[in-house]
């Protein structure tokens, strides 16, 4: 007779490649919701695999050590509870789990766009750290890098895909944004910035000619790069690009923004009404640029802000648009870079801004 952990690891599989399935159906009504549905199911079944192969009890019980019973049937524990359990306490792993079973409760269908494009880091990750988590307790031949591939996708790979997302992103519902914002207020930064918790990722074209040996995609660790590269890409994270190469020729601040638009692109992405009189405040606070009439106006944070001489005035990078939008997105960081309390939008600002 077949191993009852077997079966169950089996089924936990199954609701793992059913999620990522239904995840990629573009046109597929509730594809994210039913994503962690199925990726959190994955998850507690895989639990319940170990604990089966291990004979290790994971019901409640009374404190006479009887079950605890719903509809007769002895009560389990829950995934939170397994993860707990099993995942060291603020690890990038739990938090990502917790944040994602939160988030699923708050999926708004009107605007499922819009909250997918937000949060596809956090989707990436609850995948990734499955896969990582089913080999390493049952081995390498379990993976699911046999059954899943990097989809085929236009999105941010063309200019007008790229808009389209960052429209999308923008619709992200007032309530969500502010659930986003309070679960990662206070959290520790090495945990935000793990890709464990949320993955990011950069897609640059590879040119040059190409070996026998050598994969379409390649899939670059972190730990396994030099100082010097990690370096790199982390100055090229701050930017927030995606690198196209395209057969036209450079425009010049193509990407840049002038005060009043990049004012109004960080309102779109916080709950709090953010006008230009903010927007001046906080690039003060952060030292991005020289004030009026100082004699170098070019020494500015470069990430951030370029000095445009011709026109003598300064543009602004989406880097800062997007690190000021999530400084701001709480009370507490709104008023520490704007030296002022922030201002609820209305439900008629949202619906205009939508």
């Amino acid at each position: 007779m077949r191993a009852r952990w077997r079966t169950t690891l089996e089924a936990s599989k199954a609701e793992a490649l059913l999620g990522v399935d239904l995840y990629n159906q573009s046109n597929r009504a509730r594809r994210l919701d039913g994503f962690y549905v199925h990726m959190h199911l994955a998850w507690l079944y895989l639990f319940e695999a170990q604990y089966q192969r291990d004979k290790l009890d994971y019901h409640y019980r009374q404190p006479n050590g009887r079950f605890v019973k719903v509809d007769g049937e002895p009560k389990t524990w829950e995934l939170i509870r397994f993860a707990r359990a099993e995942i060291t306490d603020n690890e990038p792993v739990l938090k990502n789990l917790e944040l994602t079973v939160l988030l699923r409760n708050k999926i708004e269908h009107r605007f499922e766009e819009a909250t997918t494009v937000a949060t596809a880091g956090y989707a990436q990750s609850l995948l990734l750290n499955y896969e990582e988590r089913l080999t390493s307790v049952f081995g390498d031949e379990q993976s699911l890098g046999w059954e899943l591939r990097f989809p085929i996708f236009v999105g941010a790979l063309t200019r007008e895909g790229s808009v389209r997302l960052v429209t999308a992103q923008q619709q992200l519902p007032t309530k969500t944004r502010r659930f986003l914002a309070e679960f990662e207020a206070g959290m520790n930064p090495s945990v935000m910035q793990d890709h464990r918790y949320e993955f990011r990722v950069h897609l640059i074209p590879k040119t040059g000619s190409k070996t026998d040996a050598e994969l379409a995609l390649t899939f670059v660790r972190e730990d396994e790069l030099s100082d010097e590269d990690r370096s790199s890409l982390q100055a090229l994270g701050r930017t927030g690009t995606v690198i196209v190469r395209e057969r036209t020729r450079a425009v010049a601040s193509d990407d840049l923004l002038k005060p009043t638009p990049a004012a109004a692109a960080i309102e779109a992405l916080i709950p709090f009404e953010f006008h230009i009189q903010h927007f001046v405040r906080v690039w003060r606070s952060l030292s991005v640029r020289p004030p009026e009439g100082d004699l170098h106006p070019e020494r500015t944070r470069e990430e951030f802000c370029v000095y445009d001489r011709p026109h003598r005035d300064y543009l602004y990078t989406t880097a800062f648009v997007t690190y000021v939008s999530q400084k701001v997105s709480t009370p507490e960081g709104f008023l520490e870079l704007t030296g002022v309390s922030p201002v609820e939008k209305s439900e008629s600002d949202e619906d205009e801004a939508r």
